[in-house]
Protein backbone atom coordinates (compact mmCIF):
# COMPACT_ATOMS: atom_id res chain seq x y z
CA UNK A 1 0.00 0.00 0.00
CA UNK A 2 1.45 3.32 -0.93
CA UNK A 3 1.11 6.56 0.91
CA UNK A 4 -0.08 9.71 -0.94
CA UNK A 5 1.93 12.78 0.38
CA UNK A 6 0.89 16.05 -0.44
CA UNK A 7 2.73 19.61 -0.52
CA UNK A 8 2.09 22.88 -0.01
CA UNK A 9 4.59 25.87 -0.27
CA UNK A 10 4.49 29.26 1.81
CA UNK A 11 6.65 32.31 0.29
CA UNK A 12 7.00 35.09 2.80
CA UNK A 13 8.95 38.26 1.02
CA UNK A 14 10.75 39.85 3.80
CA UNK A 15 12.51 43.91 3.97
CA UNK A 16 15.73 43.53 3.61
CA UNK A 17 16.57 46.76 5.33
CA UNK A 18 16.90 47.36 8.91
CA UNK A 19 15.05 50.35 8.88
CA UNK A 20 11.36 48.76 8.42
CA UNK A 21 11.23 47.38 12.03
CA UNK A 22 7.72 47.22 12.60
CA UNK A 23 6.97 45.80 8.77
CA UNK A 24 9.23 42.89 9.30
CA UNK A 25 8.07 41.76 12.43
CA UNK A 26 4.50 42.49 10.79
CA UNK A 27 5.17 40.04 8.30
CA UNK A 28 6.87 37.62 10.62
CA UNK A 29 3.84 37.55 12.93
CA UNK A 30 1.37 36.60 9.18
CA UNK A 31 4.74 33.93 8.54
CA UNK A 32 3.99 32.08 11.63
CA UNK A 33 0.18 32.19 11.64
CA UNK A 34 0.39 30.25 8.27
CA UNK A 35 2.71 27.67 9.42
CA UNK A 36 0.14 27.16 12.18
CA UNK A 37 -2.46 27.03 10.59
CA UNK A 38 -1.05 24.24 7.82
CA UNK A 39 0.37 22.42 11.00
CA UNK A 40 -3.46 22.28 12.49
CA UNK A 41 -4.47 20.77 9.16
CA UNK A 42 -1.89 18.12 9.31
CA UNK A 43 0.63 19.78 7.41
CA UNK A 44 4.63 19.25 8.77
CA UNK A 45 7.49 21.70 7.41
CA UNK A 46 10.00 19.66 5.20
CA UNK A 47 12.20 22.15 4.00
CA UNK A 48 12.95 26.17 4.33
CA UNK A 49 15.04 28.11 1.56
CA UNK A 50 16.22 31.47 2.22
CA UNK A 51 16.76 33.86 -1.21
CA UNK A 52 18.37 37.29 -0.51
CA UNK A 53 17.80 40.05 -2.75
CA UNK A 54 18.66 43.47 -2.76
CA UNK A 55 16.05 45.09 -1.00
CA UNK A 56 14.16 42.31 0.17
CA UNK A 57 14.80 38.85 1.84
CA UNK A 58 12.36 36.22 0.46
CA UNK A 59 11.40 32.87 2.46
CA UNK A 60 10.60 29.81 1.20
CA UNK A 61 8.46 26.98 3.13
CA UNK A 62 7.85 23.41 1.46
CA UNK A 63 5.17 22.01 4.19
CA UNK A 64 4.42 17.85 3.26
CA UNK A 65 0.96 15.88 4.61
CA UNK A 66 0.72 12.47 4.36
CA UNK A 67 -3.04 11.74 3.01
CA UNK A 68 -5.01 9.07 4.31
Amino acid sequence: MSTRVSFATIQTTLPGGDEDHYRLSQKVAERDQQLHDYGRHGYRLANTVTVAGTEFVTVIDTLTKEDD
